[in-house]
């Protein structure tokens, strides 16, 4: 497996900045997964997520994910599940993370999240098979969650 940190790739339509590029080989096949990162003051919005996809189709690439700072608005999470993009926001470790349900109340999850003692951990954001509430999932070396997304079919997110 590789990782590339800002890689310019090349299309038929013209060229691409991203921010990260994952290259892996599966069984002989070369799978692609570009990555954009985002450091806003404010919630990302379904129009980041669907340039992502433009650029995942124009280059090739399997797959796709966003890495933000800030949290993602409900249609964001919405467009990322049916086109199979991650979405990981960036969270403080020992601290509780919150997020808004489908009915918009904050929701605070049980688990504190511990990665070892870095300072920051990601946390894999969806929405439920209904398309409604949000799901979280912590990532860190003891969670398989992001290894699963990059290897597995995108209707079984």
């Amino acid at each position: 497996m590789k990782f590339v940190h800002n890689k310019v790739v090349e299309a038929y339509d013209g060229n691409y900045q991203l921010d990260g590029y994952i290259e892996f080989e599966v069984m002989g096949v070369l799978y692609k997964t570009i990555v954009e990162c985002k450091h806003y003051k404010y919630p990302i919005s379904r129009e980041i997520v669907q340039k992502v996809y433009d650029n995942l189709r124009a280059i090739g690439a399997q797959k796709g994910i966003v890495v933000s700072t800030s949290n993602f608005q409900s249609g964001a999470i919405a467009y990322a599940k049916a086109h199979g993009i991650a979405l990981i926001q960036m969270a403080k470790t020992e601290e509780t993370f919150y997020t808004r349900s489908h009915y918009n109340v904050v929701l605070n999850h049980p688990y504190v999240p511990n990665n070892g003692g870095l300072p920051y951990i990601g946390v894999m954001i969806g929405c439920g098979d209904d398309g409604k509430g949000v799901t979280c999932a912590y990532l860190s070396p003891y969670s398989d969650k992001l290894k699963d997304f990059l290897l597995n079919n995108i209707d079984e997110l």
